[in-house]
């Protein structure tokens, strides 16, 4: 299968997509990892947003731990109004605890797939975070297991799903998810000197050509995150 025929879902950022051969494939369920402080919820909001305001492609904000008010008032230093695009019926920011999202994977719950997906027509999901969820279970065969429910509910909807994690990317230890996402993205927060220096790697694409450069990335008022591919982090 050439990529030709692969529907691509942009995330929207100029010179990322590019060096991802259009961007996520569609219907995909993605991670964006990185630790404390290296762009990962503006990153998955600007995936949404970019997606209503560049594709007509709908959104779905799942927090499992930042209030939604919070995220309304952050998202404003960015030019983005979260509220208007509710209003409008096209974006829906939820606060939700993982309890009701494991309810809703095990019970076979249809009211969260309408609350979110369907009622706005939704193409694109974030879940915010995963570990949050993976904390429900006690084991790694647990955990294991929940991911592939979940994952397997997403996939029903038919929705390009953008997972946050948390972990630390720099020492590359990775996490069990790895294996069971389609794509990774790696956000890195390195310290050079005495300044710290952001960056991002295409870590994983399934059945895509992508870039394995670390392109330098930054974070801009007004503007959101931008990448610079010809540039070298170091």
């Amino acid at each position: 299968m050439g990529n030709k025929i692969i529907g691509r879902v942009p995330t929207g950022i100029k010179g990322l997509d590019e060096a991802m051969s259009g961007g996520f494939v569609k219907d995909s369920i993605n991670l964006i990892a990185g630790g404390p402080g290296s762009g990962k919820s503006i990153f998955a909001l600007q995936y949404l947003i970019k997606g209503i305001l560049d594709y007509n492609e709908n959104g779905v904000y799942l927090t499992f731990e930042e209030t939604r008010d919070k995220l309304v008032r952050y998202m404003e230093n960015f030019g983005w109004n979260l509220e208007k695009l509710e209003k409008e019926n096209k974006l829906r920011v939820i606060e939700i605890s993982p309890k009701d999202v494991k309810k809703a994977v095990y019970n076979k719950n249809v009211g969260l797939k309408y609350g979110t997906a369907k009622y706005i027509k939704a193409k694109r999901i974030v879940i915010d975070s995963i570990n949050a969820y993976s904390l429900l279970f006690p084991t790694e065969l647990a955990k294991r297991e929940a991911h592939i429910n979940l994952f397997e509910m997403l996939r029903s909807w038919g929705v390009t799903v953008l997972l946050v994690a948390e972990y630390d990317v720099e020492e590359d230890k990775g996490s069990p998810l790895d294996f069971e996402v389609d794509g990774i993205l790696r956000l890195y927060n390195f310290k050079k000197g005495d300044t710290r220096t952001r960056a991002i790697e295409i870590y994983k694409l399934r059945g895509s050509k992508h870039s394995t450069k670390t392109f330098p990335l930054e974070i801009i008022d007004n503007e959101g995150i931008k990448v610079y591919p010809e540039q070298n982090v170091f």
